[in-house]
């Protein structure tokens, strides 16, 4: 039986390896056996190679120096005007919904009319950033330590500080504007959020308001709104659920009604999938153009090297919200956070150099607006060593781990209840 420290010799290039029987065993000469579950994509593939296309450019653009804030290249102005022509869609059905009651006669066939319009006016309106009904909140009087720190990393980004935060048990941390008013929220997810250290915590918190002070196409109000109208129209111009599963077993029906629906799908639901592939591909460039600016911006306040750090631990997300899920279904001695921590802390630098060179290979990001990972981490230590100028102390994070304990209890409770 092979032990931690045992050495063997790589299959494919016959370079001594290290054996650790806790971690994948992998040859650091070829890569191989680097990724062995390779993650099925099915992310198409005139996209995988136009996200490269734009990761490499625009890598070389910000390993230069080129790029230092957003611009407003032809393709960003190109999708706030497609924005604003989608959210004409709503405006147009409630302008016609009130010329049908004012000028169409007899009433009794244009007020079914307009109310038809008024629904679909109700049912295509932009819907801006807003919070689950279930979110645990934490204010400023609950967290006061958690606070000042956000409000020191905002005044160093140069960015509205937040008003709330929410606590949940995702592998994220995340920022977003929420109402009409655009109030900064910042989400913190438990799995994440455990396994990282406390400068690492400043640079995750840095690159998210990062976001807010680049003022970056995926925080934009006209491209959220449009964004939902889309969604909308996708839900209701496409297959659902239960036409699958029958036309799949075979209980096909060919009414009339049947055929309409289809037809309807194929046309007005093709035309909606076309355009939102048109926004889609139109923000690439600036949404990962926003991510290399956050990440340069996260280095500046916390250090660039708990930047990359930071990063290199978002790779280790699923394995910390596995920890998490483990020890809520198996309790144990520790807590779920602290199993987290754990788990997390013991992973060696090999393994991590490993996922980076995985995240080579499947150009792992976080979704499509996101470079690949490997890509940001090296650019990050490209350039020029950085110091934090905003520095969380130890027992300062441990401050905070105790103010947000009430609220993670709580969704502790609930996810223990879905498992």
């Amino acid at each position: 039986m092979q032990s931690a420290g045992e050495v063997t010799n790589c299959p494919e290039c016959g370079h001594q390896i290290r054996v650790d029987r806790r971690y994948v065993t992998w040859c650091d000469k070829c890569d191989w056996n680097v990724d062995p579950s390779p993650v099925e994509d099915s992310t198409p593939a005139w996209r995988l190679k136009l996200e490269h296309r734009l990761a490499e450019s625009l890598y070389r653009e910000l390993e230069t120096g080129a790029v230092h804030r957003p611009g407003w290249d032809a393709a960003r102005i190109a999708a706030h005007v497609l924005s604003a022509l989608i959210l004409l869609v709503p405006l147009a059905c409630l302008l016609a919904g009130i010329a049908l009651l004012a000028l169409y006669r007899p009433l009794w066939l244009s007020v079914p009319l307009a109310l038809l319009a008024f629904c679909l006016t109700f049912l295509l309106r932009p819907r801006l950033g807003r919070l689950p009904t279930d979110a645990q909140l934490v204010h400023r009087d609950q967290a006061p330590v958690l606070f000042r720190v956000l409000d020191e990393v905002a005044t160093a980004v140069g960015t509205r500080k937040a008003t709330a935060v929410v606590v949940d048990a995702d592998a994220n941390i995340s920022y977003q504007q929420v109402g009409w008013r655009f109030r900064p929220v910042v989400g913190i997810g438990l799995p994440l959020w455990a396994g990282l250290r406390p400068q690492e915590r400043v640079a995750v918190l840095a690159h998210e308001f990062g976001h807010g002070r680049n003022g970056d196409a995926g925080s934009s109000w006209l491209l959220a709104g449009a964004w939902s109208v889309l969604d909308e129209l996708h839900q209701t111009f496409s297959e659902q659920h239960g036409d699958r599963i029958r036309r799949e077993e075979g209980y096909e029906d060919y009414t009339g009604a049947t055929f309409a629906s289809r037809l309807v799908n194929a046309t007005v639901g093709g035309l909606v999938r076309g355009i939102a592939w048109l926004l889609l591909r139109l923000e690439l460039r600036s949404g990962q153009r926003e991510e290399y600016l956050a990440d340069r911006r996260s280095g500046e306040i916390a250090g660039s090297e708990a930047a990359a750090r930071a990063l290199e631990r978002l790779l280790l997300a699923d394995r910390a919200y596995h920890a998490m899920e483990r020890a809520l279904r198996f309790p144990g001695d520790v807590s779920s956070l602290e199993a987290v921590r754990r788990s997390v802390s013991e992973v060696p630098a090999r393994e991590i150099e490993r996922h980076v060179r995985a995240s080579r290979a499947r150009e792992t990001r976080t979704d499509a607006s996101h470079p690949p990972t490997y890509l940001r981490i090296k650019l990050l230590r490209a350039r020029p060593a950085t110091t934090a100028r905003v520095v969380l102390g130890i027992s300062e994070s441990a401050a905070i781990d105790r103010e947000l304990a009430d609220p993670a209890h709580r969704v502790l409770a609930e996810l223990r209840s879905e498992l």
